[in-house]
Formats: C-alpha cells, sequence, structure tokens
C-alpha cells in the first residue's frame, strides 16, 4: 500500500470517527431539548479555539462554509478521503483471456 493512500485512509477514517462523535452529541442535545440543531464548524472551531478567527468574517465564503453541520459535512469529506485512498480496481485476468 503506497504511503499517500495509507494516509488518505487514515484521514478519512479520524473525520468518520469525528462525524460520529458530534452526532452523538447532536443527538444527545436533541433528547434534551427537544430541539432538532446541529453543531456548525464556526461553533465547533470557536470551542475548540482552531481556526476560530477564519470565520468570523474575514470572507463571504468562509462564512457560508461555517454554517454547514460538523457532522455531516466531516462525514461526506471522510468518505471522498477514503474513496481516494481505495486500492485501484485492476483488469480482471479472465477478461485478458
Amino acid at each position: 500500500m503506497s504511503t499517500l493512500r495509507a494516509l488518505s485512509r487514515f484521514i478519512g477514517m479520524v473525520l468518520f470517527a469525528l462525524a460520529v462523535i458530534f452526532a452523538v452529541g447532536d443527538i444527545a442535545r436533541y433528547v434534551a431539548d427537544d430541539v432538532i440543531r446541529f453543531s456548525t464548524i464556526a461553533e465547533i472551531a470557536q470551542t475548540t479555539g482552531l481556526g476560530a478567527a477564519l470565520f468570523t468574517g474575514s470572507s463571504a465564503t468562509a462564512a457560508v462554509i461555517g454554517t454547514w453541520p460538523f457532522s455531516i459535512t466531516a462525514a461526506v469529506v471522510g468518505s471522498l478521503f477514503l474513496i481516494l485512498g481505495r486500492k485501484p480496481r485492476g483488469l480482471r485476468r479472465r477478461a485478458l483471456l
């Protein structure tokens, strides 16, 4: 397995794990408050302190991305990394014969 494929699969699995963790948190908040509300990327950035200044109004694109639900976005990006890191499909031997 090449290093880039392994790194891509590792990043994809970490993003999937984060998506599950924050989805469980969103579900717990729904059970407690009886209101469906997703944690946004900007909220997570402010809570962790990682990249909080990026979503405060530096650009319109970053402001829009900051409103996306974190768990769904992490799952989609994680699946893209997993697809990029999959084993390449080879030709079948029987198709060549």
